[in-house]
């Protein structure tokens, strides 16, 4: 990455679940959330790539974002509340 600037930094995150049972597909999901990659870390939560994934419509990256802030906006917390909304339609 070093050397890249602008729409070079950019990034996305990908989360997609699929609930089966007994074989057969109950539920398929999937969202994703948009950012870019920084130069350097910022933020001491999360974990893996949260540190240089920065969300601009924050301003902040995923590890400065509180644990229910993160939960709304990542691909996870938007998939698995996707997943529950399939779920609920089907009770």
């Amino acid at each position: 990455m070093r050397g890249k600037k602008g729409t070079e930094r950019a990034a996305y995150f990908v989360c997609a679940i699929a609930l089966a049972k007994e074989g057969r597909a109950l539920a398929i999901v999937a969202d994703r959330v948009d950012g870019e990659i920084l130069e350097a870390p910022r933020g001491a939560g999360g974990f893996g790539y949260d540190p240089v994934f920065y969300f601009p419509a924050l301003a902040k990256t995923f590890a400065e974002l509180a644990a229910e802030e993160k939960n709304q906006r990542s691909h996870r917390g938007k998939a698995f509340g996707k997943l529950l909304a399939a779920l609920s339609s089907m009770l």
